[in-house]
């Protein structure tokens, strides 16, 4: 920026419809040059993009960076996935090193790049925010496209089914549409192997669970139980001619709450509406 700050963007399009969906610009300078988003930037984003279309999507496709796919070299989902998980959204990732499995979005920073190049949209970070809003409004309602099927309309214009929410959001009822439940049954899908440290400790979720020091050295394997909401850690035995698992712990799955997920306050809920007294008439014969 002219202000010598230093703004990183996020775009969601749909890769259909080739609708411009959102755009945020945040300040990431640091002391040496600049940073990477945050996991709660990203999903700020994508709250912001449900609002304004006033609906949820099937699924989300994202690179395999840090912040939107978790911990390198481990399948254990990261927040970001979670809380999509929470509301019936499947995270779905590109094949690494390969952003041609997506190239709608990456034709879409160059667009909006070129559409925000004069002096004034570069100024600062929220001159450039209002200009984002703006030359995507424009682009969806009256930019002629060659994307997708627009043949040359735009977007909205080809496309009208996209003003019609198919799974209707409203950022006051998140956390009414939040389901813990789809977490469990998702981690339950996933199989997890562990060493187990010198004092006894397994770490899984960015989380430590201690299965006893008796267990020291040894690989377990990790399932969650979806109905009481537990880890299971296992080691394989094997029992005359079969390999077979025996358990050796359980412990209740950490960091699952609804706060650290969605930064929501559960007492953000609406309230049921109290129920109303109804006065009838009582014939006594």
């Amino acid at each position: 920026m002219a202000d010598g700050e230093v703004a990183v963007i996020c775009n969601i399009r749909d890769p259909f419809g080739a609708a411009m969906i959102g755009s945020r610009a945040f300040a990431a300078k640091t002391a040496k040059h600049w940073r990477k988003l945050k996991w709660t930037e990203i999903r700020q984003t994508l709250r912001e993009a449900f609002t304004e279309w006033q609906t949820l999507p099937d699924s989300f496709l994202t690179d395999n960076e840090l912040g939107l796919a978790g911990t390198p070299n481990d399948p254990f989902p990261g927040r970001l996935t979670l809380w999509l998980r929470r509301l019936g959204i499947k995270h779905r990732f590109i094949r690494p090193h390969c952003p041609t499995d997506q190239p709608q979005i990456e034709r879409n920073h160059r667009t909006l790049d070129d559409l925000t190049l004069d002096e004034e949209s570069r100024a600062n970070v929220p001159n450039l925010q209002r200009a984002l809003d703006r030359e995507r409004q424009v682009y969806n309602h009256d930019f002629p496209c060659r994307a997708s099927d627009c043949t040359g309309r735009p977007p909205l214009v080809a496309h009208p089914e996209l003003l019609q929410p198919r799974r209707p959001y409203q950022p006051e009822q998140e956390l009414a549409l939040f389901d813990l439940q789809r977490v469990y049954d998702f981690l339950a899908d996933f199989v997890f192997e562990r060493c187990v440290s010198a004092t006894g400790v397994v770490s899984l979720g960015r989380c430590l669970y201690s299965v006893g020091r008796r267990h020291a050295g040894k690989r377990v394997t990790v399932r969650c139980d979806p109905i009481h909401h537990d880890w299971v850690f296992a080691e394989s035995v094997r029992e005359q001619d079969d390999e077979v698992e025996r358990e050796l712990a359980r412990r209740p799955v950490k960091q699952m709450d609804t706060h650290l997920l969605t930064g929501l306050e559960p007492s953000a809920l609406p309230l049921p509406q109290p129920p109303i007294q109804l006065t009838l008439p009582c014939l006594v014969p």
